[in-house]
């Protein structure tokens, strides 16, 4: 399935960001660091002291009512921590440990490269920018175009410098991925049910296995909607698509045409896989003639796995203390901060 998620691999690295202790959002953000802990704790040995409070908060007017009261940019900050903390502290959290640490290392990230990488995504899935815009940004992610400059391409940018210098490519690395491309392929189709939907594959497994109309009405009517509208039917899989795909492509190697896999756990849910045929290898392009292609092509995957590896270094040497809860926030971070600030654990789950 590597090619459906090459398209969208730069896409969905960037959304990374986004999401858990990292990928596709170094320090605390403004409003945290200013929260002072319960009095009389002292940070536990081995985490940094809280940020010194402001003495005045921050008395910046950003409007008046009736004539003369003021309203503060801290009351509006308030208000927004409030009404959307919980929800963005994290990505903020994740974008600020890949700014500091990039500006340690000098790196710095040009406007120009920042579109430069929207208008390559937009090419790889074949979209204009407004259509990229609507359907990726706007329906699938809840991100308008400036958001996502910020909060995903920069950062991206950013901790792909890093990675540089972890990359390693030769030519057997280049044969691989040139198999990869245009190597014999097996065309197959997906179902795929979320772990909270497992129930439903064992109760139709047997259904979709003997029947081909059956297969086919719950590709149609399977839980991912990207999936569903194309029956299923993903892009034809081949060999050394990487690491994360291997299980899948063994599978659809050892199946014959017409055969169901077993259910296979992927970690988030159940899928299964349906070989249709095997297109056989590309016989009209060389290896050297694509030498080029290979090496970026190679350079994007060496990035999606390098990539996840940077950030949780350098989460591990910025250690977050999240004040303000994340929406997300895991048992260990909530263990964490009790024993850095000297409070019941059941009291922070309520924050």
């Amino acid at each position: 399935m590597r090619p459906l998620f090459r398209r969208l691999g730069p896409v969905a690295a960037a959304v990374f960001l986004l999401g858990v202790g990292f990928f596709f959002g170094a320090t605390r953000s403004d409003p945290l660091a200013a929260q002072q802990p319960a009095k009389g704790v002292v940070p536990a040995a081995g985490t940094a002291p809280a940020a010194p409070v402001a003495d005045a908060g921050d008395k910046r007017v950003i409007a008046y009512i009736n004539g003369s009261t003021p309203i503060t940019r801290e009351e509006f900050g308030d208000y927004l921590i409030n009404m959307y903390g919980k929800d963005r502290v994290r990505l903020y959290v994740n974008r600020r440990i890949i700014e500091t640490a990039a500006a340690a290392k000098g790196i710095t990230v040009t406007p120009q490269e920042v579109e430069a990488i929207i208008e390559q995504d937009c090419a790889k899935l074949g979209m204009d920018r407004a259509k990229f815009v609507d359907l990726v940004l706007t329906q699938k992610y809840g991100k308008t175009l400036p958001e996502w400059r910020e909060d995903v391409v920069k950062p991206r940018l950013m901790i792909q410098a890093m990675c540089k210098a972890q990359l390693k490519i030769d030519d057997a690395e280049l044969k691989k991925v040139y198999d990869s491309i245009y190597g014999e392929k097996i065309q197959v189709k997906v179902i795929v049910w979320p772990r909270d939907r497992e129930k439903d594959l064992a109760r139709v497994y047997d259904r979709i296995r003997s029947s081909d109309q059956e297969f086919d009405d719950a590709a149609r009517a399977q839980p991912y909607a990207d999936l569903a509208r194309i029956g299923g039917m993903v892009d034809p899989i081949g060999r050394n698509s990487g690491p994360g795909t291997a299980k899948v492509e063994e599978i659809a190697f050892r199946l014959k045409d017409g055969q169901l896999s077993e259910m296979i756990d992927t970690g988030s849910g159940l899928m299964v896989i349906k070989r249709i045929k095997a297109n056989p290898a590309r016989s009209d392009v060389t290896f050297e003639q694509k030498r080029a292609e290979l090496m970026k092509e190679a350079t994007e995957r060496q990035m999606d796995i390098e990539v996840p590896k940077m950030f949780a270094q350098l989460n591990d040497a910025a250690r977050p203390l999240f004040i303000l809860s994340p929406k997300d926030v895991t048992t260990k971070e909530i263990e964490e901060r009790s024993k850095s600030l000297g409070v019941d654990p059941k009291v922070l789950e309520k924050k």
